[in-house]
């Protein structure tokens, strides 16, 4: 049994610094907006601030954390006490990550990522840097070598016949060969890990340039620039100070999505494709095979004058919550923005020999979708659904029949009209759905017939694999 252990001492100060920050922010802004502020106002803010703190250092002294058996235990709470449990062979992928604060003190936090549960309870937070990848390592570790000792059993257990006889000799003597010792070589030493092969670099002033290009971009340009008209035409900058909250969200948005993207690298590595991005923050992901349940490519307008595209995939495992946005509101992005070279090479990364959409839709689709009538396109083998949709921004989303959790025939008021129906196949994603849109009902009857027994028949031959 493993000793207990505990988390950093400076852990309460990291763990709450994200908050004292926007706690500040807001004080500033309430001393900005009244002039007049007293003493006891002041009193009442540094009042909140130790409290915050108070808090922070007695969820310390109550969490403690211990691995043993193939089991990661997080015991945490004082009134409320919890214990709970993470057994290392569900372990989808355990992530590094660091906030500004925790860089400046050597320390980082991590994430685990579990298969069909809630894994927002899975965090160590916080660790010396080095211990945390460690750590990570070790657990990785564990999780394989449970996961390689309970595929054995079964696969004896399945050779073991009613009466204790032994199945064919070749299914048994090919499970006895894989195992520690076999893998270690002759010398018995583990072998050495696969270095990893870089896949792709985000070029920062692209990045720049993209996020300026993008809603959100063009959001916080109108702000300011209406900010800057009002100050000129007036000439009192104090009537934008009810206006302060509304920009200051639009700029803290853009600020997000390019402190999170920047310096994305993705990379090839032994478990999986290895991850890393950030900017004030930095987080290291690991997307293990298997893992992902569709994979899109989004190009915005004003991106495709420059050739840009943005590719990102769905992957499956519970929401997390993370300190710079929600995972549900944005899928992860493998290139925040790239050339369609680029996306084209990572497309062949994560899946094999993916098809183009290439059907398009009916003439009668072109009543309803004028605008985007000729981007409206899908194609389909045994492995794999595409389709393509939008003109102001086009999106391309590729979903693997292995992955299809339902398959929906949609029909609205207009498509009734005219004869039309939309085929979705929804994942065990966050919120990606591949929408085969506005097809005659004849071909949209079609599809719904064949694609569950496509689905059926990939899924039995990943089985198989």
């Amino acid at each position: 049994m493993s000793a207990w252990h505990r988390l950093h001492p400076l852990s309460p100060l990291i763990r709450t610094g994200r908050h004292l920050v926007a706690l500040a922010i807001l004080v500033l802004l309430l001393i900005f907006a009244n002039h007049h502020g007293n003493n006891d106002d002041f009193i009442s803010d540094g009042v909140v601030v130790g409290v915050v703190l108070i808090a922070g250092v007695i969820s310390w002294l109550v969490t403690r954390w211990q691995v043993a058996d193939g089991v990661l235990r997080i015991e945490t709470g004082l009134i409320r006490r919890q214990s709970l449990r993470f057994p290392l062979s569900q372990v989808q992928a355990i992530d590094v990550v660091q906030t500004g604060l925790a860089r400046v003190f050597g320390l980082a936090e991590l994430r685990l990522r579990m298969a069909g549960a809630d894994s927002s309870g899975g965090r160590l937070a916080c660790l010396p840097l080095a211990d945390a990848e460690r750590l990570r390592e070790q657990l990785l570790a564990m999780g394989h070598a449970a996961g390689t000792r309970g595929a054995a059993a079964g696969a004896r257990a399945g050779a073991v016949g009613p009466g204790g006889s032994a199945g064919p000799v070749g299914a048994v003597g090919s499970v006895g060969a894989v195992g520690p010792a076999a893998a270690a070589g002759p010398a018995g030493a583990a072998a050495p890990p696969r270095p990893e092969r870089l896949l792709f670099r985000v070029q920062s002033e692209r990045l720049a340039g993209a996020i300026i290009l993008s809603r959100p971009g063009a959001y916080a340009g109108t702000a300011i620039a209406v900010v800057i008209l009002v100050i000129v035409l007036t000439g009192k900058p104090g009537i934008i100070v009810p206006f302060l909250v509304f920009g200051f969200g639009i700029v803290t948005s853009v600020w997000r999505q390019f402190n999170t993207e920047f310096g994305t690298v993705v990379a090839e590595a032994a478990d999986g494709l290895r991850l890393r991005s950030g900017l004030v923050q930095t987080a290291t992901e690991t997307i293990r095979p298997g893992r992902v349940q569709a994979v899109r490519i989004v190009e915005p307008l004003f991106w495709r004058l420059f050739g840009w595209c943005r590719l990102e995939v769905d992957v499956a495992g519970p929401r997390q919550r993370r300190e710079n946005r929600s995972e549900g509101q944005r899928l992860r992005a493998l290139i925040p923005v790239g050339s369609r070279a680029d996306a084209d090479r990572m497309l062949g990364e994560l899946l094999a020999d993916p098809p183009r959409p290439t059907h398009p839709a009916p003439a009668g689709a072109r009543v309803k979708t004028l605008l985007s009538y000729h981007f409206l396109a899908w194609a389909g083998d045994d492995r794999y659904v595409v389709a393509s949709r939008g003109r102001i921004c086009r999106k391309t989303t590729w979903v693997p029949l292995e992955k299809v959790q339902s398959i929906r025939w949609v029909q609205g008021p207009w498509q009734r009209r005219l004869r039309l129906a939309t085929i979705r196949l929804d994942v065990a994603g966050r919120r990606v759905t591949a929408s085969v849109q506005d097809r005659s009902v004849a071909e949209a009857d079609e599809l719904l017939g064949q694609l569950p027994d496509l689905a059926r028949a990939a899924r039995s031959r990943g089985l198989v694999r």
